[in-house]
């Protein structure tokens, strides 16, 4: 656990000084967005994470050498990297959270231009029940990119990074295929169950199903972490 964490300290100050304008642009712009009302926040947000995990895979890549020079073991690398990634998707599925919150609460929205106001007063006076889809959704949007993140760690650790882009690019079609077939269906009245299933009617229903993808989110980094340990054991031996 130790070597774990020196190397989570080590990666984030070897990306602070790619990462922090980032994290500062899309952190103050996210929340402006959402002090008046405006969803654009949260779509920084997921901005925000889509940007930071990939500069640290980046980062990560091209200090592969020094990893191999350093005090600790190759499982504590990946560990750590794996670590990362569910920590700073999941960070960013909270500040998701947050940006909601504020849109529900704030009502600066009104001192903006007619048409504007118009707009963004839509989702303040949104029913409740049809607000919390809106965590639903955000929860199973940094639920997908966290897993799809992990797989593609772990194939550009057992394989290449080539061959973890073009697997990752195969598996976003086919889920946004999926996705287009499933929303229609649900759209055109079947698949009601499914839809339920999916988006339960009631608020205890939604939450649970948000601490579900959470839980099945970090069960699957936890799986390609530990798979990716022991392929990489077995190169080394």
């Amino acid at each position: 656990m130790n070597d774990i964490m020196k190397m989570i300290r080590f990666d984030l100050i070897s990306v602070s000084r790619l990462t922090v304008p980032y994290v500062a642009v899309f952190g103050i712009v996210s929340i402006i967005a959402a002090l008046f009302s405006l969803p654009i926040g949260i779509l920084c947000v997921v901005s925000f994470v889509m940007i930071i995990a990939p500069v640290q895979g980046i980062n990560n890549s091209s200090c592969k050498k020094l990893y191999g020079i350093l005090p600790v073991s190759r499982s504590a690398v990946i560990k750590a990297l794996f670590t990362e990634i569910f920590v700073t998707m999941f960070i960013g599925e909270l500040l998701s959270f947050l940006c909601l919150l504020i849109v529900r609460c704030s009502s600066l929205y009104e001192i903006l231009p007619e048409k504007l106001s118009h707009f963004a007063e839509k989702f303040p006076t949104m029913p409740d029940y049809k607000f919390e889809k809106l965590y639903l959704l955000a929860a199973a949007a940094f639920a997908f990119i966290t897993i799809v993140l992990c797989y593609a760690q772990m194939r550009s650790e057992v394989k290449n990074m080539e061959t973890a882009i073009r697997e990752l690019l195969i598996i976003v079609a086919v889920f946004a295929a999926v996705t287009a077939f499933i929303s229609v269906m649900m759209y055109n009245g079947k698949l009601r169950a499914l839809r339920d299933i999916i988006m339960p009617p009631t608020s205890a229903g939604k939450w649970l199903s948000i601490a579900i993808l959470n839980a099945i989110t970090l069960a699957a980094a936890y799986l390609f972490c530990t798979v990716t340990v022991k392929k990489a054991s077995a190169k080394e031996l």
